[in-house]
């Protein structure tokens, strides 16, 4: 995915929290809650499945919103977070 960003979606303001940052990470505090891929709606899983590796921002959506928790691991071939910014 070259602009790291996904296509066509509807953006939707969430008081102030515009956009998901997505990394990959090595590390998962014990308390953490990680939510395997096939938990996970479909836009998500799309928007994994498009990461190339490198961190990138992606708008959020409605689809997005509703899946996304505040500082999300999921586990999908490697461990990412997703922080809501």
């Amino acid at each position: 995915m070259a602009s790291n960003t996904t296509t066509s979606v509807d953006t939707v303001p969430n008081g102030g929290t515009n956009s998901l940052v997505v990394r990959r990470t090595e590390t998962v505090a014990p308390e953490t809650r990680v939510r395997h891929f096939d938990e996970l709606a479909e836009e998500t899983q799309t928007l994994l499945m498009e990461f190339d590796g490198e961190e990138m921002a992606v708008p959020v959506t409605r689809a997005l919103a509703d899946d996304i928790d505040t500082d999300t691991t999921v586990v999908f071939i490697d461990y990412y977070r997703i922080d809501v910014v």
